[in-house]
């Protein structure tokens, strides 16, 4: 998680989604099949318009030139 935090700390692009907050929590949590776990959390900007896994699963495979659009 400290890699992924850093890594998108040091982006800063009007395209690319900020980083508000992250934290661990030093506490055990009980996970529901009794163990005791470490939890985490990392606080995005909000993305609008949903997500890009959704539009393809409804959408199929991208053409050459809809996949560059996306990824320009």
């Amino acid at each position: 998680m400290e890699e992924e935090v850093a890594a998108i700390k040091a982006l800063s692009h009007e395209r690319i989604i900020r980083l508000i907050d992250y934290g661990s929590d030093t506490e055990l949590k009980k996970h529901p099949s009794g163990k005791a776990k470490k939890s985490a959390f990392i606080i995005l900007e909000l993305a609008e318009g949903g997500e890009l896994f959704d539009f393809v699963a409804v959408a199929g495979a991208f053409s050459e030139k809809v996949t560059r659009y996306f990824f320009h």
